[in-house]
């Protein structure tokens, strides 16, 4: 659907380039340029498959590759002569460093009226925390999203995936689509300041519309779809697994109190998960009676929103990512395949297209600056100064 979009990303780690793949399984062409020497420094990451990074490869799907120094006025010229034909720059830099190597939006613009320029930052491009370093757990402390969770009366839980990295990436997709809409329709470029800390505030609205309105603040573990309630909580099995309850609508309680013969329950459907509580206190003892398999038979039988609590293994095998097609073959840079998990978008009706496999670094060197009309001889004394 993207077809004939190109996209220079100047990202490294996990945010611009998650939100490049994203475009790139959506048919972009995607530039991912890279510093001469180490390149995106995750691609030395563990754990490694054939000496690259797995997190690297998981990543950079449907990419191609080129070196350039940013630093080197030759460098510079290259970059704006590729940058002249692009339809997207995407750059994770701290604030004021393209600016500094006179590549930011505005030189860009000078030369590409219709360039959508997103730089794509922790805390954005003003205000007093811009210069922060940070990652993941910190935008995570700032936005609060950190403070509330985890369970009742203890300390907050780092989530399992990289909140702030990933919602930060899709936020820049869908401002990186709109602008280009925008471009469509007005024939104008955009500039995006997209700071994935800003993106967690996004996602932390109904806690802090809440506290707006009624002055009253989300509490760890003691939320409504957080842990306070015994309709919707987590509870342990007769073999120490888990199983997840969602029953918070009635007419999903009463469907599991039926099917338990437990109907007495019924009128204990917002009962507080507090030990204090004699349902709460009961439906826990009843959870403990069976083992997970069990659950999740009854889960399967029963309408009232209960699944299992499944590792990561048994979500790789299970029947749910089997039947979606979620897993993919995509092809290694030393040869063979890689399972990964495929774009989340499904358009039925449209023809499928075979990933192309992650690229080693500066691999398309040739190809693209050989379309700026530089030879191979030139291309050598370039490596040589340091500029590829």
């Amino acid at each position: 659907m993207l077809k004939g979009i190109r996209v220079l990303d100047l990202s490294r780690l996990l945010p611009g380039p998650y939100a490049t793949m994203l475009l790139g399984d959506l048919g972009a062409e995607v530039i991912k340029v890279e510093e001469p020497g180490a390149g995106d420094y995750m691609r030395q990451f563990m754990p490694q498959v054939d000496g690259i990074s797995v997190f690297f490869l998981t990543v950079n799907r449907n990419k191609k590759s080129i070196t350039l120094n940013l630093k080197k006025e030759r460098g510079k010229e290259i970059f704006r002569a590729l940058a002249k034909d692009a339809d997207v720059i995407i750059e994770g830099f701290r604030p004021g460093v393209m600016k500094t190597l006179g590549l930011d939006y505005e030189a860009v613009r000078q030369i590409n009226p219709g360039i959508v320029y997103c730089s794509l930052s922790g805390y954005g491009q003003d205000g007093s925390y811009k210069n922060l370093a940070g990652h993941d757990i910190n935008y995570l402390s700032v936005s609060g999203v950190l403070g509330i969770t985890g369970v009742r009366d203890a300390q907050p839980v780092v989530p399992g995936i990289q909140m702030a990295d990933f919602t930060g990436g899709m936020f820049a997709v869908i401002g990186i689509l709109s602008a280009l809409w925008q471009r469509q329709r007005e024939g104008r470029g955009a500039y995006l300041d997209l700071s994935m800390t800003d993106g967690l505030f996004s996602i932390m609205s109904i806690h802090l519309a809440n506290l707006m309105a009624t002055g009253t603040p989300a509490t760890r573990g003691d939320m409504m779809l957080c842990g306070a309630l015994t309709c919707y909580n987590v509870y342990r099995t007769k073999d120490n697994g888990y199983v997840a309850l969602g029953a918070l609508e009635a007419k999903f309680w009463q469907n599991f109190c039926r099917a338990l013969d437990r109907e007495d329950l019924s009128s204990g459907h917002l009962s507080r998960a507090v030990d204090d509580d004699p349902v709460y206190r009961e439906v826990k003892n009843i959870f403990l009676s069976r083992t997970k398999a069990q659950w999740r038979e009854f889960g399967e039988k029963v309408d009232c929103c209960l699944t299992p609590v499944d590792t990561a293994g048994a979500v790789l095998e299970g029947e749910y990512a089997r039947q979606r097609g979620l897993i993919i073959d995509v092809p290694h840079p030393g040869g063979g395949t890689l399972r990964q998990v495929r774009h989340p978008l499904v358009f039925p009706g449209e023809p499928g297209r075979k990933p192309l496999r992650p690229p080693t670094l500066g691999e398309h060197n040739a190809a693209l600056y050989g379309e700026l009309g530089l030879n191979d001889e030139e291309l050598e004394l370039l490596k040589q100064q340091g500029v590829i």
